[in-house]
């Protein structure tokens, strides 16, 4: 494309193909981490009414995470989503942009697997308990 100044080179847009690629990657990555952290917000009360309930005093990661559940969550989840969709609009290559959005969405995924391996480590510890 021709340009006004000498020196500078216009870039083309990006393909069609690769803009929808990666906006479809980009709503499902939002969709599933907001989901991961909304079943992880609704299911934490209930774990810690069971333990209240069954008596387990908590230490460690478990009284960590039901103590302060109501503000990490949303750092946690809404955070990482907020992201991703935001560099929608500043990457435009296609390959960085997906590995991006599949960074973002292991590192949740990590996340969300540590809150539920602290959210069952007190049941487990109190069965080993119980069995002996």
């Amino acid at each position: 494309m021709a340009t006004t100044q000498p020196g500078l080179q216009q870039t083309d847009p990006p393909a069609g193909g690769s803009v929808f690629f990666t906006w479809t990657a980009t709503i499902l990555a939002c969709a599933y981490i907001v989901w991961s952290g909304t079943m992880l917000y609704l299911s934490t009360p209930i774990f810690i009414n069971m333990f209240k309930s069954m008596g387990v005093e908590l230490h460690g990661p478990a009284w960590f995470v039901m103590q302060n559940y109501y503000w990490t969550y949303p750092i946690l989840f809404a955070g990482p989503a907020a992201l991703v969709l935001a560099k929608q609009f500043y990457v435009r290559e296609k390959w960085p942009n997906l590995s991006i959005t599949l960074a973002a969405l292991l590192v949740v995924d990590i996340i969300s697997r540590g809150i539920v391996w602290a959210l069952y480590r007190p049941l487990f510890e109190f069965m080993e308990k119980v069995n002996k």
